[in-house]
């Protein structure tokens, strides 16, 4: 066992949970406070969290994981144990609500590393529903580049943190992890087990001193963004089999192609500015697809929220000292200036969570799939104007209050997208008029409420923000 980050800590919780029997049940990680004196914790919820009625908790978390053989990206079958007894300590946030404003799922996010440090994106698109609706929300530290940042941005707090082990399958000598996504000798074989054994130890709420005791779960949902989705794919796909941890999985941007013997429902929802990234997946009985037309990697929304975080906790680092997540775009050479898309990502976020609810709970299974079409070579098809054919268009796509384009050159000018608002002289060329515009706009969103891509609420918010877009009277 490692050695304890700090004295004074409260009794860790070290408690199990009951499988199926077919399933090898994880072993639930120990959780203790954290909570070291004038420090606080980086990537804490960038919100007024007690005006919504919430409490946010750091924990340590630490354990002894399994490393995994077939455990990588793309694999179609269940992986299995190498070894065990591999211990690991990292931490986990997590925000909830007053026990009986708890509305029972809990959501537990795989934070994204890409940015060299943890960010929890999704959250950041979704935070407004899942704080209003009565989620109980966990972000966890599964991988060693985001540790290991925790480590150099507060030693204090985060210095005896470590999730290493041996990347090497000591039967074939092959890499048990496929590393990366900024180094490919940053590897993560025990995240697995991370995420496993944090979610195992939430779950279960008898004991009084366990995290989430007086809350009754009911649904567990897995979650993850980009660089997340294609580990929590792979979670899906090698390691749910074996725990069953998740009643439910939702990818954000994108996931890799799913296994379709699985009764697990799962969810993935794709902006177009990924879409020609990656193979185009296939759905099945308990998958759906929804590809976003118009969407970039983040919207306005997620990228004000995330900008807001690390200018806060100076995390992001560039030449002459801390910079946002904005200025890190700002400083690539891009074709046209990064802005985020006004098409809001959690609009359709959220629909999908309450799909996979519907879907555990009752089984009503969630809307079909909505992907673009793709020619021959597995591209998206475009219009004459460039404009992708199918996928799931929003108001903001069919009825735009602003001219958008595909942005480039490099892979981060890419992912922020482009966009430019349409002067009230354009709006009234294009439109007519202001009424005739908000008829088409509210026709559209209550279709898309009726069909279940999208939530009364999310619809209201896009009727709202299309009532400040002016015109030329």
């Amino acid at each position: 066992m490692l050695p304890l980050l700090c004295s004074g800590l409260s009794a860790a919780l070290l408690i199990s949970v009951a499988l199926p029997a077919w399933a090898e049940a994880p072993v639930p990680a120990t959780l203790t406070p954290l909570d070291v004196p004038g420090t606080q914790p980086m990537g804490a919820a960038a919100v007024d969290l007690a005006a919504m009625g919430y409490t946010e908790t750091e924990f340590l978390i630490e354990g002894t994981a399994n490393r995994y053989r077939g455990a990588m990206l793309g694999e179609q079958e269940t992986a299995e144990v190498i070894d065990g007894g591999w211990p690991w300590r990292s931490r986990l946030l997590l925000r909830t609500p007053a026990p009986e404003a708890f509305n029972g799922t809990l959501v537990v996010e795989w934070t994204n590393v890409t940015a060299g440090q943890d960010i929890d994106f999704a959250f950041a698109e979704m935070h407004d529903f899942l704080l209003a609706q009565g989620y109980a929300i966990a972000t966890v530290s599964a991988q060693k580049m985001g540790v290991d940042r925790l480590k150099t941005w507060n030693p204090e707090r985060y210095g005896a943190l470590s999730v290493d082990a041996d990347n090497t399958d000591p039967d074939t000598g092959a890499p048990i992890d496929g590393c990366g996504p900024l180094d490919a000798t940053v590897c993560d074989p025990l995240a697995w087990d991370i995420y496993a054994q944090s979610v195992a130890a939430l779950k279960l709420t008898e004991a009084a001193d366990a995290p989430m005791h007086g809350y009754a779960i009911d649904t567990v949902i897995a979650l993850g963004q980009s660089q997340s989705a294609s580990r929590i794919s792979t979670y899906y796909n090698t390691i749910q089999p074996l725990t069953d941890s998740f009643d439910g999985f939702l990818m954000y941007d994108l996931a890799r192609q799913l296994r379709d013997d699985l009764d697990v429902p799962a969810i993935t929802v794709n902006s177009e500015v990924t879409a020609d990234f990656f193979e185009p997946t296939t759905d099945s009985a308990h998958v759906r697809i929804w590809d976003m037309a118009g969407a970039a990697h983040s919207s306005v929304t997620g990228g004000a929220y995330v900008d807001a975080m690390v200018r806060r906790d100076a995390s992001m680092m560039g030449p002459d000292g801390p910079i946002g997540f904005s200025d890190v775009l700002a400083a690539q050479d891009c074709t046209l200036p990064p802005r985020f898309s006004r098409i809001l990502n959690g609009d359709v976020l959220n629909a999908a969570l309450v799909g996979l609810e519907d879907w555990i709970e009752d089984g009503t299974a969630a809307p079909d799939s909505r992907q673009f079409q793709r020619d021959a070579a597995g591209k998206v098809s475009r219009d004459a104007q460039g404009l992708p054919l199918g996928g799931l268009q929003m108001p903001g796509f069919t009825a735009p209050s602003t001219r958008y384009a595909l942005n480039g050159p490099g892979v981060f000018c890419l992912l922020s997208g482009w966009f430019e608002d349409l002067n009230p002289e354009e709006m009234t060329a294009r439109y007519g008029s202001r009424s005739d515009w908000l008829d088409t706009v509210m026709g559209e969103a209550q279709a898309l409420v009726e069909a279940r891509y999208l939530l009364p609420d999310g619809a209201a918010g896009i009727v709202t923000r299309a009532e400040a877009v002016p015109f030329a009277d």
